[in-house]
């Protein structure tokens, strides 16, 4: 009996169950390394990035970043924000986040919210925090964190009155 319940325990951990997220309010994290991957010329994106995600969701991850890039918003501070989409075994989702990279480092942090999921998680807050590099053949890259947090909802005011 020991031994079923310890094999049912790794099969629960090799096969990323997502239970734990869909509690609805357990914050999660999906890590990244996407680099370059087109140029996007329509509106409203100028470039996608794209690579593996993994950790709590695991699969694949496109960002692309809008058109409105704002270099020098701050010295050596670029504005830029994108819409990632993540696609996973058990759970998808796209996620628009903005905010500045440090031109010096290639350091940033964006902030936002997801735009598209299902419906426990549409509306939770965003962290996307990620290290820009460049790889040995010259291709851009970044490697880093998605941080949600579900949003728990309360009536407002307007709620109880109508």
């Amino acid at each position: 009996m020991r031994t079923t319940a310890l094999i049912g325990s790794a099969l629960l951990v090799a096969l990323g169950s997502t239970a734990p997220l869909q509690s609805k309010s357990r914050s999660f994290e999906v890590d990244f390394d996407k680099c370059f991957a087109r140029e996007e010329n329509g509106d409203p994106y100028k470039f996608t990035f794209a690579g593996p995600a993994s950790g709590d969701v695991s699969g694949t991850v496109e960002a692309s970043v809008l058109n409105d890039i704002i270099p020098d918003v701050q010295p050596n501070q670029t504005y830029l924000a994108a819409d990632y989409v993540v696609t996973g075994q058990r759970l998808s989702f796209t996620a628009r986040v903005g905010g500045r990279v440090n031109d010096r480092t290639g350091l940033a942090e964006l902030q936002g919210y997801v735009s598209v999921g299902p419906a426990w998680l549409v509306g939770a807050a965003v962290v996307d925090e990620f290290q820009n590099y460049t790889r040995a053949d010259g291709i851009p890259c970044s490697k880093g964190t998605l941080y949600i947090t579900p949003v728990r909802w309360k009536p407002s005011h307007n709620d109880r009155h109508h």
